[in-house]
Order: C-alpha cells, then structure tokens, then sequence
C-alpha cells in the first residue's frame, strides 16, 4: 500500500477509535505493522539522542559564542566515547530503535545519555589521570562543554517543552513575549536553575537583537541595573552578551583586501556597535562593574581596530588611484592605470571609512573617521581636476587612458558615498573629451 494511502487509513481509525472498539483495534494493528515496516534507527540515533544540543553546534569562528557551544567534533567525540565506553548498551538499543524522532522513548535516551556522561564526568573528578585522558580526549574546555551537554539532555524535555511555546526567530522581543519568557523561567527555577538558565540562553540565540534579553533579566532580578545581578546565576546572560560584543570586536582587526571583504568588516563593526550600544540601552552597566570594566575594554579594542583600518586609506590610494601630478611647466604628467587588486582594495577601504561614518560617534572614532574621509575626498577630487585637463589636452591612446583613469576615480567616488561629486566627474569628462 502507498505510503499516503497507508497514512490516510490510520489517521481514519485513530479519529473513530474514542467511539469505536473495532477502529481501535484497527488502529492498535496499524501501528504494529507500521512499526514491523519502520527501518531502524542506526546511524540516525546519534542526531535522535544528541539533538537538544543542535541549535548550539556551528563553527566558533563564524558564529558568536551565544550560538555555539559544541562543534560537529564534540558531538562525534561524545558519541564515540558513549559507544566505546560509558553506554555502549544504550548506543546499541537506540540504534535498533524503530521508532521515529518525535516518539518519547528518545527523551528517555537523551536523559540516559545525560546520566552516564554526569557519571563518567564525575568519575574522572575523583581521578586525575581519568580527568586527564577527558581533556585530552576533549580539548582544554572539554570539562565545561560536558556540563552543558548534561544538563541539556538530562533536562531535554522541561527545556524543550519550556522553548517550543516561543518563536524559532524573535523580530520583536515586546513586553508579552519577555513576560512569558520570564514565566517560563520562574516555573523550572525552583527545581532546576540551571534549566531554567539554559531556557535564557537558547532564548538570546533566536531573538534578532540578542542584547534584548536584559528584559527579561530586569524583570527577574527586579532590577535595572548590575549592582546586584551580575552576581547572581543570571550573570551568565551578562556574560553571554559580552562574549559576543567580543567576538565582534576580536574580528575587526584585519583590514579588507577586497571591496566583498570591506563590506563584511562593515557588517561586524555594525554589529559590534549594535551589540555595544544595546546592552547600555536595556540595562544599567556600571563603569566601575565587572560588565562594565569588560564592556568598555571591547569599546577600546574596537575603536583601536577600526582606527587601525581606515589608517590604511592614504597607502590603499597610493596605489590605486590614478593620480597624475603637474609638472614644473604646468604640464599634466599622467599616472599608469593601477592593478585591478590595487583598485579593489582601494575601493574596500573607501567603502568601510564612508560606511564608518554611520557609527563614528558611537564608536568614539569620529575625529579620525572625517580626518581620513576629508584627505580621501581631496585626493580624489585633485586628480578627478587633473584628469579631466588631461581628456581635454591628449589624444589617441593617451585620451583613452585618461578617461580610463578618470572611471577609476568616478568609481572610488561612488564606492566612498560621494554620489554626486563622481557624477559631476564624468559629466565633465565626457564634456571634456567632447571639446577637444
């Protein structure tokens, strides 16, 4: 029988088995055979069991830290451990599993796996050399990792009960979703705090501006300020929010080669600054506090970074813009065209020091930024001048380079949001070139 027909059929004699002993059996009988069908779990059962740690799996160099804990590596070395070592027996049963993912007998897995992950963690606690083949095996963090992992498969159902009532993705934390959030933790605190933090942190990992979650954290401390939170269990959250204000501060400090580069350096110095000026915004962080020592350390290094960025402007010119000069006589001597890997690096660093200018102040980077953007502005207008006397002076091959190198400058213009000047350039030049 097709699968959909099959489908059809049982969800027929499930709606009337209430009502109707024969549907019931019915019912009980499809069950079996689709069960006796079902192909078993095998190599699936490591994704089953070890699913409550998937939304924090992914690559610490391309994810902030809120959105990682485990990377694909972790996961193996765990199911590899399991199945050589601490549960080997629970490995095999779930392996012949037949049932699907959805089925509780996985949430009776996932808590298995949590109980003899907590055993064996707390066997190489008594014994340093077994502590010692787990950071070895691990990694030099492997001991906090496996705590996280415990606690979100020993308490795989309260958590993902407690986040399957939110959205997969918040736009928009408002006032009635922060409640819920609030009530959701005020229910699981009592006798499991440190569930009921994980229902925190998984909840900064779906909300669009993760700083947000100091709503909720105001509303659980009744306070709107560090004084007293940040030493609480919720000063986990604090720190989860400046681990990623970090993480985007850290990734500020190459400069772009490429204008594709310039614009993801943008994105992470828009971010860092979202981050930044977010958490000050939603809560009370004290200069003299531990979140606020931290936060305007990240404030300093950004600044530093990006300082360090657009001081690479005049060299990115240098090479490519294609600047002629005026001779003793008066005479407009022209420069070669500059490689094409000059000129794109040139127009990165445009583009990040016009885009910079959006958050100079926030980023206390605001004298350097116009100091910069006011040399590049005058460089490219002076040779934009020089170009356009060249179109109108040459001829042949030497016009045609010209006009080639006044494109560039009209282009870096554009790249450096200076729309009009670059406009009004090549209006000039096709002038120019018309007259002569």
């Amino acid at each position: 029988m097709p699968e959909s027909m099959r489908a059809n059929l049982q969800a027929a004699t499930k709606a009337a088995s209430e009502d109707d002993p024969a549907s019931a059996t019915l019912n009980g009988i499809f069950a079996e055979l689709e069960l006796s069908i079902r192909k078993p779990a095998g190599d699936l059962a490591k994704a089953y069991i070890l699913s409550p740690l998937r939304p924090l799996v992914g690559d610490s160099d391309l994810v902030p830290p809120s959105q990682f804990r485990f990377s694909t590596e972790d996961l193996s070395k765990i199911w590899g451990w399991m199945g050589r070592h601490i549960a080997s027996e629970l490995v095999e049963t779930a392996k012949k599993c037949k049932q699907p993912e959805t089925d509780p007998i996985w949430l009776d897995f996932r808590r298995q796996a949590g109980d003899a992950l907590a055993d064996a963690v707390r066997k190489a606690d008594r014994v340093p050399k077994d502590m010692t083949a787990l950071l070895k095996r691990f990694g030099p963090d492997g001991r906090a990792m496996l705590a996280d992992a415990i606690v979100l498969l020993q308490n795989c159902e309260t958590i993902g009960s407690a986040m399957s009532e939110l959205p997969e993705r918040i736009e928009d934390f408002d006032d009635d979703l922060s409640l819920k959030v609030m009530k959701l933790h005020e229910e699981m605190v009592d006798s499991n705090a440190e569930a009921a933090l994980w229902v925190l942190l998984l909840t900064m990992g779906r909300l669009e501006h993760p700083w947000q979650i100091f709503r909720v954290v105001k509303r659980i401390g009744r306070r709107d300020d560090d004084l007293m939170v940040q030493k609480t269990e919720l000063a986990a959250v604090g720190d989860a929010v400046l681990g990623d204000t970090g993480f985007f501060a850290s990734r500020l400090k190459q400069p772009p080669q490429t204008l594709e580069e310039a614009k993801a350096s943008y994105l992470l110095f828009d971010r860092f600054v979202a981050f930044s000026t977010g958490m000050t915004q939603e809560f009370g962080i004290r200069k003299d506090g531990r979140w606020g020592r931290s936060l305007f350390g990240l404030r300093a290094e950004a600044s530093t970074n990006v300082e360090k960025i657009l001081a690479k402007v005049p060299l990115a010119l240098d090479a490519g813009l294609p600047e002629p000069r005026r001779g003793r006589s008066g005479r407009v001597i022209p420069a070669q065209i500059p490689p094409e890997a000059a000129i794109d690096k040139a127009e990165g660093l445009l583009y990040f020091l016009g885009r910079c200018r959006e958050h100079a102040t926030a980023a206390a980077i605001a004298s350097t930024q116009k100091r910069y953007a006011d040399l590049a502005e005058k460089r490219m207008q002076e040779a934009g001048e020089l170009l356009v006397d060249l179109v109108a002076s040459s001829e042949g091959q030497n016009r045609t380079t010209a006009q080639d190198g006044l494109e560039i400058t009209a282009r870096l213009m554009d790249t450096a949001g200076l729309s009009e000047p670059a406009s009004l350039l090549r209006r000039r030049g096709v002038a120019a070139a018309a007259a002569a």
